[in-house]
């Protein structure tokens, strides 16, 4: 007798908590704005495909057009002229996945996304991602804009809405290749809705959708098929390194949280088999939204068939993973626990304590990503600042590893010549191709390298490394040959105490060495 007000109360403190919790995390986004400093490599890339303002110049990427025609665009109005307005973009499309949660939970059932907004919205590891000038931010947004445009679609299947979903479809396919993966489980669940309606018509609409998401992807099959015989940067899937990468954004704010999602994401599973099972006898229709048994089938379909679809997906790609990849798949898993989950709809008990576990995930959340958030994405531009500021003409200046000189090559402003390890003719983006395949390939194009800190060392200036390169202890190898070959030949070859305050990230956190005078290799 009591369940129902008790539940209508509950309900009404949710609204304004996930208001509370909305503007929280609009205040991460920000925060993170302006303390991500310069941009990462992957990010110049991006850039500069956009500087371009060719189409087809946009396609060498693993990703689609649309983020650097989003870019370019973005320029165009004025809004790029600096490294913070480029920033701005990131931190906007981060804000905006935040919206898109409340979009889907709002179209399917009527109600704020309570586990959406603390589970993902509050992760500090999802903002960085999401935030980062790549398409894993645009392609999640657009994703999850492609799931509230399907629950748009069943609530009244038009044809009208019809062409929504499939401008969202062929956006979200056109900003991630992996997109077209979770656009077909987005579908698959939204043709478990229709056989429990036995509604065929709209059946045909979501197809329709997912044909034009198709079709708009056919001018990519040449560089799909380049791509795909680039065994140099696909080396291989590995499910082990998959899984580490997965459990790194899991588990935020603390490792534990990754049986959190597992106990979640089981949990939906169950409820949508039962809502299955039941079938069309349980199907009651829903004053607003989808009813609660379309809801859970179609949470259940739409997570099970992302998880399965793109391990196929990243096992057929033959990509070393990254953190990132899974930022995607976190999103639609956390939209899938707003649709088949509802908090107040527990037992008293049961509700008090996925209150008191939310509030205190919320809590600890804030805390570590307020931490977490205070880190630049990359700190090429106050080492190069510091370089440009001691180097002379006539000294030389090595990046390593090669693929650094893309975001050195951006922030450089000295007047000291430089190549990268191994030397790469063209650095404005990731040029697999320039890069010696083999030993004497390699061989050959480091001779330059060395014959120029020769010269240099040898006249009295200087050879300053950027990038990763540990100077060898007393009595110890060099890491690499360039690392030998100075610790050998020089005066002196040290580490610049660089005083950078901060964190930074470990994928772009690069130093500065120095080696000065000459002396001739030990016997």
């Amino acid at each position: 007798m009591t369940t129902a007000p008790a539940s209508r109360n509950a309900g009404r403190t949710v609204g304004p908590a996930a208001g509370l919790l909305t503007l929280v995390i609009v205040g991460l986004h920000f925060w993170l704005l302006f303390h991500a400093g310069a941009f990462c490599g992957d990010e110049v890339n991006v850039i500069n495909l956009a500087d371009t303002h060719s189409l087809s110049a946009m396609t060498h990427d693993s990703f689609p057009v649309l983020l650097p025609l989003l870019v370019s665009g973005w320029q165009a109005a004025g809004l790029g002229g600096s490294d913070l307005g480029l920033r701005s973009l990131g931190c906007l499309t981060g804000i905006g996945l935040v919206g898109a949660l409340w979009l889907v939970a709002w179209r399917a059932r009527r109600a704020p996304p309570l586990l959406g907004l603390v589970l993902l919205g509050l992760n500090g590891t999802a903002i960085f991602w999401t935030d980062y000038l790549r398409a894993y931010g645009l392609g999640s947004l657009l994703i999850l804009l492609a799931l509230a445009a399907l629950c748009f679609l069943l609530e009244k299947p038009t044809w009208k809405r019809t062409a929504i979903l499939a401008v969202t479809a062929v956006l979200s396919v056109q900003a991630l290749y992996q997109n077209a993966v979770f656009f077909a489980a987005i579908g698959v669940g939204g043709w478990v809705v229709c056989w429990l309606r036995k509604d065929k018509s709209c059946t045909l609409k979501i197809l329709a959708a997912a044909l034009a998401a198709m079709i708009s992807l056919l001018p990519y099959l040449g560089p799909l098929q380049n791509w795909q015989q680039a065994t140099t940067i696909r080396p291989g899937f590995s499910f082990k390194a998959a899984l580490d990468n997965l459990c790194t954004v899991l588990g935020f704010p603390v490792s534990q949280y990754i049986w959190l999602w597992a106990a979640l994401g089981g949990t939906v599973m169950v409820l949508g088999v039962a809502a299955l099972f039941r079938g069309r006898a349980a199907l009651l229709p829903a004053e607003r939204g989808l009813a609660p048994i379309e809801r859970r089938a179609l949470a259940a379909t739409v997570l099970l068939s992302s998880v399965a679809g793109y391990y196929v997906f990243l096992h057929l790609a033959a990509l070393i993973t990254s953190p990132w990849y899974f930022v995607p798949l976190l999103v639609l898993a956390a939209a899938s626990f707003d649709l088949g989950l509802s908090p107040t709809d527990l037992p008293g008990p049961w509700r008090l304590a996925a209150a008191s576990l939310l509030v205190g995930t919320a809590g600890l959340s804030v805390a570590f990503a307020v931490r977490d958030l205070n880190c630049r994405f990359s700190n090429m531009d106050l080492v190069a600042d510091r370089l440009a500021a001691k180097v002379e003409p006539q000294d030389y200046v090595v990046v390593t590893p090669w693929y650094f000189g893309i975001s050195f090559h951006r922030y450089y402003h000295g007047g000291a010549a430089w190549d990268s390890l191994p030397p790469v003719a063209d650095h404005s983006g990731y040029r697999f191709d320039l890069v010696p395949a083999t030993a004497p390939d390699l061989a050959r194009a480091m001779q330059p390298v060395y014959d120029r800190a020769t010269i240099a060392l040898k006249s009295g200036h200087r050879v300053w490394v950027v990038g990763w390169m540990s100077v060898p202890a007393p009595g110890h190898r060099a890491a690499s040959e360039t690392g030998r070959f100075l610790a050998e030949h020089s005066g002196s070859f040290a580490a610049v105490d660089l005083k950078i305050q901060g964190q930074t990230s470990d994928y772009e956190n690069v130093s500065l060495l120095e080696a000065d005078g000459w002396r001739a290799a030990p016997p």
